[in-house]
C-alpha cells in the first residue's frame, strides 16, 4: 500500500480506511426533482496530491436507476468548479477534473459507470496545506451557485516523538500472554485510528530466496491514543497469514508500524452508520453527510505515519521459531 497516495473517497458508499476493504457502490436515490451533489474527500498533508469525487444524484420517472447509474452524463455534472479555500487566508485554489482511472485509481466494477472515472485533483505542491487550518470546499455550478460546500480542520503530521510505544530504537516484545501496548500522540483533532504491523521476512526455496510481507490489521477504528494486545496475537495472526511447507525457511527482517488517524467527521460517520445496527435495531441505517445544502457525502482530514525497521526482542524471535503456534513456519 503506498500510503503517499492514500486517499480517502469512495463513490456513492463512504468507506475509509477505517473499513475499506468492505466498501459497498450502493446508495438509495433521492426522490423528487431536486439536484443533489454527492461528494467524497480527504484531505491530508502527507498525500502527493488531494482528489475529490463528485458525482450528482439522478432521478427519472422513465428509466430505471441501474440503467442511468451506467451512464456518465447522468451520474458527473459537466458545469461545475470545485475549489478549496483557505478559510483564514480567503486564498482559494481550484481543481481540475481528470480521470482516476488515467491516475491509477481505477473505480472497482460495480452499479456505476467505472470509465470514466472523473475526479477533482490538485497536487501538494500547488495547495501546501497548512496543519492546524480550516479548509472549506466549495463545489459550485460555473455561474457561481453554490450547490454545497463543507469545512474541516487539517490534521497535523505525526512526528517521529509522537509514537512513543514503540519508540524509535525499540524492539518488539510480544510475550504469549502478556500485554503490548502501542501508544501514540499527535493532534487532537485525530480522533479515529487504524493500526497496522507490516511483518518483513525471507523466505527461501529451492535455493531462491525471495522478500515477503504480511500485513497484520490490528485495530481498526479505535479512538484512544493507546492500544494494548495480548502478544499471542502476533503468533496466531502468522500462523493464519502463511502456509507450513516444510521446505521453505523463513527468516524475519523487520517490521514497520503503521498508524492511520482521521478526523471527527470520518468517526461521526462511522459511530452513527453503525448505531442501528444491533440486535434491536430497526434495519434502518441512518446516513450521515457534512455537507451543506442537500449536498451527501463527507469532507475531512486524515494523516498517517510508518515507524520502519523494527526488530523483534530475542525471547520473541525464539518464540517464532519454537512456538506451538509458528514452530511449523520454519523461521529460522
Amino acid at each position: 500500500m503506498i500510503f503517499s497516495k492514500f486517499f480517502l473517497f469512495l463513490s456513492a458508499a463512504f468507506c475509509i480506511i477505517f473499513s475499506i476493504s468492505s466498501c459497498s457502490n450502493e446508495f438509495e436515490l433521492t426522490e423528487g426533482d431536486v439536484d443533489i451533489p454527492i461528494v467524497y474527500g480527504v484531505i491530508s498533508t502527507t498525500d502527493t496530491a488531494t482528489y475529490i469525487r463528485v458525482e450528482r444524484a439522478f432521478i427519472s420517472e422513465e428509466t430505471s436507476a441501474y440503467v442511468l447509474s451506467k451512464d456518465p452524463d447522468q451520474l458527473y455534472y459537466k458545469d461545475i468548479t470545485v475549489k478549496l479555500k483557505h478559510v483564514k487566508s480567503g486564498k482559494e485554489f481550484t481543481l481540475y477534473r481528470v480521470d482516476g482511472n488515467l491516475e491509477g485509481y481505477q473505480r472497482s466494477p460495480g452499479a456505476f459507470a467505472d470509465a470514466p472515472n472523473y475526479l477533482y485533483k490538485i497536487k501538494k505542491s500547488e495547495l501546501n496545506l497548512i496543519p492546524k487550518d480550516d479548509y472549506t470546499l466549495i463545489v459550485s455550478h460555473n455561474d457561481g451557485q453554490v450547490l454545497t460546500e463543507a469545512t474541516t480542520t487539517v490534521i497535523a503530521p505525526y512526528q517521529n516523538a509522537d509514537i512513543t510505544n514503540p519508540g524509535p530504537t525499540a524492539l518488539l516484545s510480544l510475550i504469549n500472554n502478556s500485554d503490548f501496548k502501542i501508544r501514540w500522540f499527535g493532534d487532537p483533532n485525530a480522533v479515529i485510528h487504524d493500526i497496522q504491523l507490516v511483518i518483513n521476512f525471507k523466505e527461501e526455496k529451492g535455493g531462491n530466496l525471495e522478500d515477503k510481507s504480511v500485513v497484520w490489521t490490528i485495530v481498526k477504528n479505535h479512538d484512544k491514543n493507546e492500544y494494548s494486545l495480548k502478544g499471542r496475537l502476533f503468533y496466531e495472526f502468522l500462523q493464519g497469514a502463511l502456509d507450513k511447507d516444510p521446505l521453505k525457511k523463513r527468516y524475519f527482517q523487520h517490521a514497520s508500524l503503521i498508524v492511520v488517524s482521521g478526523g471527527q467527521a470520518i468517526k461521526d460517520y462511522i459511530s452513527i452508520g453503525q448505531a442501528n445496527l444491533g440486535i434491536t435495531s430497526s434495519g434502518e441505517i441512518p446516513v450521515y453527510s457534512n455537507l451543506s445544502k442537500d449536498g451527501q457525502g463527507i469532507f475531512s482530514s486524515k494523516t498517517s505515519f510508518i515507524r520502519t525497521d523494527i526488530g523483534l526482542a530475542q525471547g520473541t524471535l525464539d518464540s517464532l521459531r519454537g512456538s506451538v503456534l509458528t514452530k511449523s513456519l520454519n523461521f529460522q
